[in-house]
């Protein structure tokens, strides 16, 4: 009865063992712990444990006690698996031979025990002598069998860990990689966008930081708010295919012009929608940056309930850069200006919410609230700071007001 509590004790304590090591950074720790409880079983005073690297075709020591000057050594896995989940003696006649097994004669090793995990070989457990001087029985063959196929999975498991480990760094690389390409690729276009009229030269890369500004004041997380800022970036790729002649006009556009003119958004959408971009929304976002909250937008004149918050801020980020940088057609607003066209606009064209987190940026920028300001540093410096900080309370008061009202 004692040995059987034995045997249940140490097959828990090796179960417990090889769940925590599965994914334990102090993996040979543990299986030193694994070889001294397996010694223990069998009352062996010297083990050893290694495991298996298929690649190099080498068992390796990764615990061991009682042997010296254990080395990695060549094994052959297929001259193995006659002796899986066979427990041999290494005096048997039915042994394996080679220098490595050898070696571990010479160096007190009794019993040797192949590990096998889903038919692959994954380590090895040597035992020496008993501390009593008593043989191996069939009873200790047959607990070793089942202390064994513990260890082979703990050891697969682990394996199988480490390989799916680096495996993700090379792929986290790789895709870093990707991503500064991309990224670098989708600046040159945007580049490339802006470069075709000098009046909106660095447009597109000015919008880009304002959405990301209001994105990180709405709390979107990081992959959303790399999305809107690409967004940022392309939403006027679909003006590469209109005339020079228009967009450089300095006179008033006729009606024809503005046809032509609005058709940018849509174009932006037949260029990008060919590409797969890793962000959601992304092609949505810029075919609706000059829809309307009212429906008289374009180009596909949806209402509100049909806009994404995305689409929402770039067309906020857009009209706001269009306004405080010049035109042909027109000189650039100051800012308390543009502030107060945006106010106007409300519940119209812009919405409420997204201009409530825009006044937020710029009340934070203007009290040098944020490290790395993302708006006023592409503005003109000649506005009064206490009559705009005055503004947007005011907006913000109103657009509390507002919300209460319909609470």
């Amino acid at each position: 009865m004692k040995k059987l509590d034995k045997v249940l004790y140490s097959i828990a304590a090796l179960v417990d063992l090889g769940e925590e090591t599965a994914s334990s950074e102090e993996f040979k720790k543990k299986m030193r712990t694994v070889l001294h409880v397996t010694m223990g079983t069998f009352l062996a005073h010297g083990g050893a444990l290694f495991s298996f690297d298929k690649d190099r075709r080498t068992l390796s020591p990764i615990a061991s006690r009682g042997f010296k000057g254990l080395r990695a050594s060549k094994a052959d896995p297929d001259s193995l698996a006659v002796f899986r989940n066979k427990p041999f003696k290494m005096d048997g006649a039915d042994r394996p031979t080679g220098a490595f097994h050898a070696k571990l004669e010479k160096a007190g090793a009794e019993l040797f025990m192949p590990l096998f995990a889903r038919e692959r070989l994954v380590g090895l457990i040597v035992l020496s002598g008993k501390f009593t001087g008593e043989p191996y029985t069939k009873e200790d063959f047959e607990l070793l069998k089942v202390i064994a196929s513990q260890i082979a999975i703990t050891l697969q498991n682990h394996t199988l860990f480490i390989s799916l480990t680096e495996k993700l760094d090379e792929n986290k690389k790789l895709y870093e990689e990707m991503r500064v390409i991309y990224n670098d690729t989708i600046q040159a276009f945007a580049a490339a966008i802006d470069a075709k009229d000098v009046y909106t030269k660095n447009h597109s890369s000015r919008v880009a930081k304002y959405v990301v500004a209001i994105a990180k004041e709405l709390g979107w997380n990081e992959m959303d708010t790399e999305g809107i800022y690409i967004a940022g970036l392309l939403h006027d790729v679909g003006k590469i295919v209109i005339s020079d002649e228009i967009l450089k006009k300095q006179t008033p556009f006729t009606p024809e012009e503005i046809v032509e003119i609005k058709r940018h958004p849509a174009l932006s959408y037949n260029i990008l929608s060919k590409i797969k971009f890793p962000w959601k929304d992304v092609v949505d976002t810029i075919r609706h940056h000059h829809e309307r909250l009212d429906g008289k937008g374009y180009p596909d004149a949806i209402t509100n309930s049909s806009l994404s918050d995305g689409a929402k801020i770039l067309t906020l980020a857009d009209s706001f850069d269009a306004m405080t940088q010049d035109r042909p057609y027109r000189k650039k607003l100051d800012l308390h200006v543009a502030i107060e066209e945006l106010r106007r606009c409300l519940g119209t064209q812009f919405d409420n919410n997204i201009m409530d987190a825009f006044c937020h940026v710029l009340e934070k920028e203007i009290k040098g609230h944020l490290p790395e300001p993302d708006i006023l540093p592409h503005l003109a410096q000649d506005f009064d700071p206490s009559v705009i900080t005055t503004m947007l309370e005011a907006i913000r008061e109103e657009l509390s007001d507002g919300r209460a009202a319909h609470a």
